[in-house]
């Protein structure tokens, strides 16, 4: 994600099963770049838990809102995102048309995601072809990205490959993706909404805030120099302000989202 501002979450690692020797050691590597507190499944240390286990890691909620308390852990997972049904190989999804894949073309754009949170949008364009970058800079939620990814690469080789995780914020690298054609730009979405955000946002939101910095997010990448930059926003929500481009070039809506694309020559 890309805001300046994140609120600091109290967040412990622990490896379960605690007895395997390899989570373990895991679990510390993790501690000790990602500055966190080890602790053990079980122990009331932390309000959010990152859970090594030995498939996935995962986000498990021990204090705070009633509702988020418990349940299933966070986590991500590739395989919900459909990429083989005939909706799933669709070319006529917003996002697709938004970084420019066109019917009867056998171009793919590569793409630099710029907020990449929890992966969906890289996978799906990954999935048809195109090769992306993606950064995120919340460490955490990186290392979950990249760990799902490198996991993916058992069963999804090729699909996986195309993905190259960055770190650090976004505005670090805009210069460095030269070959990029498009640019995503997916900040969080504003509250207010009459349905309430899925547990995964809502978590997401607690680690990541609200980016706030959107606005100069789009500075940078309207300056980058590449030909498409896509900004993801709810379907009535406004534009992100900027100046020198007050409205996108053209818009291409879904059932609850849109994507506002700004094109450069």
């Amino acid at each position: 994600m890309t805001s300046d501002s994140r609120p600091k979450y109290f967040l412990a690692i622990a490896a379960d099963p605690p007895h395997r020797p390899e989570l373990q050691t895991s679990a510390l590597g993790l501690a000790q770049a990602l500055n966190l507190i080890k602790a053990k499944v079980g122990e009331p240390k932390s309000e959010l838990l990152l859970a090594v286990t030995p498939d996935r890691l995962e986000l498990r909620v021990l204090f705070g809102e009633a509702d988020l308390v418990g349940g299933n852990p966070v986590y991500i997972d590739f395989s919900t995102i459909d990429t083989t049904s005939p909706a799933g190989r669709s070319l006529d999804m917003p996002l697709l048309k938004a970084v420019g894949i066109k019917k009867g073309n056998s171009h793919r754009p590569a793409v630099f995601d710029c907020t990449a949170g929890f992966g969906e949008d890289a996978w799906l364009l990954a999935s048809h072809g195109c090769k992306v970058w993606a950064a995120e800079r919340h460490d955490v939620i990186r290392f979950m990205l990249e760990d799902t990814v490198l996991r993916s690469e058992s069963t999804h080789k090729q699909i996986a490959k195309r993905i190259q995780v960055l770190p650090s914020d976004a505005r670090n690298w805009m210069y460095k993706c030269r070959g990029a054609d498009a640019i995503v730009l997916d900040p969080m979405f504003p509250l207010g909404r009459k349905a309430k955000e899925r547990k995964p946002m809502r978590v997401l939101r607690l680690l990541a805030g609200d980016d706030n910095d959107a606005p100069a997010v789009l500075d940078a990448a309207l300056a980058a120099g590449v030909h498409r930059v896509c900004v993801k926003r709810p379907l009535k929500a406004p534009v992100i302000a900027n100046e020198k481009r007050p409205a996108p070039d053209v818009v291409y809506k879904g059932k609850a989202v849109r994507f506002d694309v700004y094109l450069n020559n």
